[in-house]
């Protein structure tokens, strides 16, 4: 009679424990890395930045939302529990289309209310083009957006946050919007 083989057995826990270490400090180095990076920028007060075609000097006070800025395409401020989004990209079309797509959207897909009708506006600088209000049970805010038929461009303004110290964010955009030109190099 043959003896069936026998396995030898070998000890799997110090292969488990390196894979455990490796991630464990994998995660840790991520966590680390993340508490050590900060999601926010203090922009030096009066110096110029630029998304896209468009720059501006900020506002005292806000500072950039890193995480929520892509670099050439859309600028987040923020202060306090308000935000001021710039964001900039290609158009092709007429000039109220974007403006339309973006009231739809707050109104059907978040839930907020248009105030009152679309106006016009200019800057000192000229900047020109569509603005409304619009508000909603947590937030309320101001949209604004230009379209330069002749670069190809839109630019998009959105100033927005809870009620209280709404009127001095608003302000504030205001002043950044004021200083407002689409004369940077992309």
């Amino acid at each position: 009679m043959v003896e069936p083989s026998r396995r030898i057995p070998y000890r799997t826990w110090p292969g488990a424990l390196a894979v455990l270490l490796a991630i464990a400090a994998y995660v840790g180095g991520l966590t680390y890395w993340n508490n050590r990076t900060p999601g926010n920028r203090p922009l030096p007060p009066g110096e110029t930045v630029s998304v896209g075609h468009a720059r501006f000097v900020p506002a005292e006070g806000w500072e950039m939302d890193v995480a929520r800025s892509r670099a050439g395409q859309s600028l987040m401020l923020f202060k306090g529990g308000h935000k001021f989004l710039v964001s900039t990209q290609p158009w092709a079309g007429g000039p109220d289309g974007p403006l339309v797509r973006q009231q739809r959207l707050m109104e059907r897909g978040q839930g907020l209310s248009i105030e009152g009708e679309v106006s016009g506006f200019v800057t000192a600088w000229g900047l020109q083009g569509k603005t409304f209000a619009y508000y909603g049970s947590k937030l309320a805010g101001r949209f604004w957006q230009v379209v330069d038929l002749r670069r190809r461009s839109l630019v998009q303004i959105d100033v927005y946050g809870g009620s209280d110290g709404l009127n001095e964010a608003l302000a504030d955009a205001q002043d950044m919007l004021d200083s407002m030109d689409l004369e940077a190099s992309p």
